[in-house]
């Protein structure tokens, strides 16, 4: 079968499409998914030069890109999910892939296989930010990045809760966060936190940080607030009773399957910012690296 493939971490140079061994046969608890559609995010870009090698990730090649997908099983179900591919070993940009079943949740016919792609990795890790911090009616958030992928679903998924969100990004980013839902916005620099109290005098209760501000951000947060980052290595030290937390995104089909039956009901926005074949592969991931991207840049095969 034809997969994009990695032939060392040598950034874009390395990839091409190739011929690779098909899958093994389904065991029990598995299943073989025929891909549709893959949506890249910045991760993809990392894998290229070898980002999670350092944490364990495989060094072996060549390596079958892609952790998102949508796709249909053998047996015709429309499901999505991710893979993580630098430690399964497994990349979702082939034309099958077997997966344990647990993996995949059920993709509703009303959402088409490219922005189903969007919403594994990303809308999974917004919500184990909001799940996590607790995020509550009537609450003042924080959400950094929230013009992004996982700020923008956090920024939603908080404000399906009953929180009032202030969105932190860039001046051109402001309009799109606006947008997704955020009552105002602040910039991302070293005035953060005094544009912050202006708004809101006594801070945010909580900080969803999806850029890695670490301190600048938790300098929003009230005494004994909340905060967490999806930048593991941005985790600013405990202070004023606050104890920020990491988190990285898990497989969890039941979570996802709800977040993709709220996309297909019109209550979460999915943004697609472009959509290309996969034999324009190179031309998908240099648009990973284009400022002010709004949404997801999608492979369908």
């Amino acid at each position: 079968m034809k997969a994009l493939t990695l032939t060392s971490f040598g950034g874009l140079d390395a990839l091409q499409l190739a011929d690779v061994p098909d899958p093994a046969t389904p065991g029990p608890g598995e299943v073989e998914v025929n891909v549709h559609a893959v949506a890249l995010g910045p991760w993809d870009l990392r894998a290229t030069q070898g980002y999670f090698s350092s944490q364990g990730g495989s060094t072996a090649f060549p390596q079958v890109q892609g952790w998102d997908f949508a796709g249909e099983t053998a047996d015709g179900r429309r499901v999505l999910g991710f893979v993580a591919q630098p430690w399964m070993g497994v990349g979702s940009l082939a034309e099958r892939l077997v997966v344990p079943a647990g993996l995949v949740a059920h993709l509703p016919l009303e959402l088409d296989w490219a922005p189903g792609s969007t919403l594994p990795v990303s809308a999974l890790t917004a919500r184990q930010l909001v799940v996590g911090a607790e995020i509550a009616k009537d609450d003042k958030v924080l959400v950094t990045g929230a013009a992004g992928m996982v700020g923008g679903f956090a920024v939603q998924l908080a404000r399906s809760r009953g929180a009032k969100v202030i969105g932190a990004v860039r001046d051109d980013d402001a309009d799109e966060a606006h947008h997704l839902g955020a009552e105002t916005n602040v910039g991302t620099g070293p005035g953060m936190a005094d544009s912050l109290r202006a708004y809101w005098p006594g801070g945010a209760d909580a900080c969803l940080d999806t850029l890695g501000l670490a301190s600048l951000a938790l300098e929003c947060v009230r005494d004994g607030g909340r905060f967490l980052t999806t930048v593991p290595e941005a985790v600013p030290e405990a202070t004023r009773g606050v104890a920020p937390l990491g988190v990285q995104v898990q497989p969890d089909p039941e979570p996802l399957e709800d977040l993709a039956r709220q996309a297909a009901r019109g209550e979460l926005t999915v943004r697609v910012a472009a959509t290309l074949p996969w034999e324009e592969f190179r031309q998908a991931y240099e648009l990973l690296g284009a400022a002010g991207l709004r949404g997801k840049v999608v492979l369908t095969l």
